[in-house]
């Protein structure tokens, strides 16, 4: 079972497992690097607010509500 990845703690590697939503938005966040496999962490989180996400040494903020569409599994 995943984690939404905008309710991961900063500093939290993780890997993406789904993304949730309609052809253009899944379509726009693979071409921002969130595939499925994909490595990410979060940079900033203060649950209120964008998600700040490094992926492929990218840093994309994200809006919560976009944020908690992809499914990811923490990564130790």
């Amino acid at each position: 079972m995943g984690l939404y990845l905008g309710m991961l703690p900063e500093g939290t590697r993780a890997r993406v497992v789904k993304v949730y939503g309609g052809r253009g938005l899944t379509r726009r966040l693979a071409e921002l690097g969130f595939n499925i496999g994909e490595l990410v962490k979060v940079v900033r989180n203060h649950h209120s607010g964008p998600v700040l996400i490094e992926v492929k040494d990218s840093r994309i903020a994200l809006g919560r509500g976009v944020a908690l569409k992809i499914i990811v599994e923490e990564v130790k």
